[in-house]
């Protein structure tokens, strides 16, 4: 019997070091990373069968691979891996190289996704969320990968939203200055800081805007949004450009800086990942921190800028007696989950969180707030993220788990604090009861609406008229409503 001779090839991982500084030879085929992907078995190649053929040089099968585009970015692998390899960036590498050699991926929606997305926000400088969908649904239409069986389900739930104000005729356009400016004096009020709204802070995630803007003004905090801010490039940028990807952040953060800020904080989970990846990065690629600066007028992040997300910034800089000082209406009777979703905690070499695969932060402010807080296995799984554009079939299984798992506990409600996760279990609820053949009826609620609630603020004050599944009838059943 003849021997098969097998030929080490060392050059494509040598190429995926010098991109982003992850070495492939680290891996030595735990399986951790497979184990905890959400999305492995739709994979051609699950991340450590990936990580062998980078491995081996299989260049071919690597940037041809269905693998990389249905990557979530939801930083299980990285989060597991003990060799601590970031395999999403690695993922992001091979998708730019696979893009920068005119290879065209075996599922072309989600490539599909990032450049319409990039597009808007190039024209408008923030995501424009209805020409987004309606382009989306324009070249699917003349591609041919139109699913006609989805079109009620996807214009039901556009009619809802738009009934409920969250989605916007025009576009937000970010009126960003030529040039960062000087220095303006430093605020030092200690209950002003700077808050980065994200582009559905007043579209699709918009009780969240205003259930944390009302909750901060009776709090006694001014949360001021940095003049000129601009999207942080979120999914498709780090799947198109790294630099991008770094000086799209950065960029808001230097007009934070320069109006006097010392404090950011970021309500939408999928920003936050992107700011605090380009402080790591900027951090330790010194290559990149001078790309930026020569793209940002010589701004340099020096940390004299703190960002956190606002569910840290709550729990953490103002603390739960803060946070419990206000309650007049107590929550009692009210059982729910507290879903934290992917990339607040982790990957934690970036985000820095302590208890990254179960955190009980927010878990603690329900329960301050008088709700009773219940454990459960979901609260840091992927939703599915921005597949809900691209792959929504795989969105919808990864969220109906989710949903599942809630109502198993005897959760009432879902509580989240991530514009993302909150639009994937609340618009899809109904698409996933009907796949399931189960009632859910699971409201997805803010952890700021909660605290509006508990204050005694009204209901369209902290927009809880918004939501697809309504919450009105389980609170008032609960007799928590005024």
């Amino acid at each position: 019997m003849a021997e098969t001779t097998v030929a080490l090839e060392t050059n494509l991982a040598e190429y995926v070091r010098e991109q982003c500084g992850e070495n492939a030879y680290l891996c030595y085929q735990c399986k951790k990373c497979t184990a905890g992907c959400p999305v492995a078995d739709e994979m051609d190649y699950p991340p450590n069968e990936l990580m062998r053929l980078i491995q081996f040089g299989e260049w071919d099968k690597v940037l041809n691979c269905k693998t990389i585009w249905i990557c979530a970015s939801c930083e299980a692998c990285a989060t597991r891996c003990p060799m601590n390899i970031e395999i999403v960036r690695i993922m992001d590498v091979l998708k730019i190289a696979a893009q920068e050699r005119k290879i065209k991926p075996p599922t072309t929606l989600p490539l599909m996704f990032n450049q319409a997305a990039l597009r808007g926000i190039g024209i408008f400088g923030r995501m424009y969320e209805l020409g987004l969908m309606a382009e989306l649904k324009i070249r699917q239409t003349l591609t041919g990968q139109l699913e006609l069986a989805q079109l009620p389900w996807d214009a039901k739930l556009g009619i809802k939203m738009f009934a409920a104000g969250k989605l916007k005729l025009m576009p937000h356009a970010a009126h960003t200055p030529k040039e960062i400016g000087p220095a303006q004096e430093t605020i030092t009020d200690p209950n002003t800081l700077a808050i980065f709204p994200g582009c559905s802070f007043e579209a699709t995630a918009a009780e969240y805007g205003l259930s944390t803007m009302a909750v901060a003004k009776h709090m006694g905090l001014k949360l001021e949004a940095p003049k000129g801010w601009v999207c942080c490039g979120t999914t498709p940028a780090h799947s198109t450009s790294h630099e991008m990807a770094t000086v799209m952040p950065m960029r808001s953060m230097a007009l934070a800086e320069t109006q006097g800020y010392t404090r950011m904080t970021v309500p939408c989970t999928g920003c936050y990942i992107r700011f605090m990846s380009a402080i790591h990065d900027v951090q330790n690629d010194s290559e990149l921190a001078d790309q930026v600066a020569q793209e940002l007028d010589g701004y340099r992040y020096t940390g004299q800028l703190e960002v956190d997300h606002l569910l840290n910034t709550f729990t953490e800089d103002i603390g739960y007696d803060a946070i419990a000082a206000p309650v007049v209406k107590p929550l009692e009777g009210l059982k729910v989950v507290c879903y934290y979703g992917c990339v607040i905690t982790r990957p934690p070499a970036i985000t820095g969180a302590p208890h990254y695969e179960y955190p009980m932060n927010m878990d603690r402010l329900v329960e301050r707030l008088g709700a009773e807080s219940l454990d459960w296995s979901y609260k840091t799984e992927c939703c599915g993220v921005s597949l809900a554009f691209s792959e929504l079939d795989i969105m919808l299984k990864l969220s109906q788990k989710i949903l599942q798992n809630a109502k198993d506990v005897g959760a009432d409600a879902i509580v989240v604090a991530c514009p993302l996760c909150q639009a994937n279990l609340d618009g899809r609820q109904t698409q996933m009861e009907a796949r399931a053949g189960e009632k859910y009826n699971l409201p997805i609620i803010y952890f700021t609406e909660l605290m509006g609630l508990a204050y005694g603020l009204g209901l369209k004050e902290i927009g809880l008229h918004k939501h697809m599944v309504d919450p009105r009838p389980l609170l008032k059943a609960k007799d928590l409503l005024s």
